[in-house]
């Protein structure tokens, strides 16, 4: 059972996301890594206008001190721009294309994740609360020699996974991710948190 948590484990979180990295960026449309107006209008109408120009502020900056200073993303570029006397057959245009959109991901990655940093202090605090009540009302059924199905612990440690692991490659999907979806997927860790605690080795 432990091996193929951790077997789950890998899937979503380091798995997933590596693939769509690797694939993603073969899709030919570059709109489609671009932070989309339906996005940014999100973020805005739910944060409102000073944090979302904050998280677009926050975002530029850690781009460019990750990958531009460090001379990351001159340096992916350096063997496609080079000039060759034979024919290549399109590989470094095709390479280009591929390394473009790549870091186009990479920043949006970035954008989504200086987005969602203002959902993980009240997140936090609910996932604490939530996480108590359920180990409170586990106390409570095993005092009255009450009985969970070990079901609902096995299903609910699987739904957080893929609750995060989603989370994880939401940040890197060619599709806009709205800012409320964020909402819910705290209100989903929070309610799968409590079933996991309130069903953790209840039972006589």
């Amino acid at each position: 059972m432990a091996s193929r948590f951790v077997s789950h484990v890998r899937l979503w979180l380091l798995v997933a996301p590596l693939m769509i990295c690797a694939t993603a960026p073969f899709l030919p449309n570059q709109a489609d890594f671009e932070v989309s107006s339906a996005e940014q209008s999100s973020v805005a109408k739910v944060l409102g206008d000073a944090r979302a120009d904050r998280a677009i502020s926050v975002a530029n900056g850690r781009f460019v001190h990750w990958f531009v200073e460090t001379g990351a993303v001159k340096a992916s570029f350096s063997g496609s721009d080079s000039e060759t006397l034979l024919s290549d057959g399109g590989a470094a245009t095709f390479g280009r294309h591929w390394m473009r959109n790549f870091w186009l991901m990479i920043y949006r990655a970035i954008y989504r994740a200086s987005v969602a940093q203002y959902w993980a202090f009240g997140g936090a605090v609910l996932l604490v609360a939530l996480l108590n009540d359920g180990a409170v009302s586990r106390r409570i059924r095993a005092a009255s020699a009450g009985f969970a199905n070990p079901v609902t612990f096995h299903v609910a440690a699987h739904g957080l996974l893929v609750c995060f692991g989603f989370g994880a490659s939401a940040l890197l999907l060619p599709l806009p991710i709205f800012a409320y979806w964020w909402t819910a997927g705290v209100a989903a860790v929070g309610l799968l948190s409590w079933r996991l605690a309130s069903a953790f080795h209840v039972g006589r």
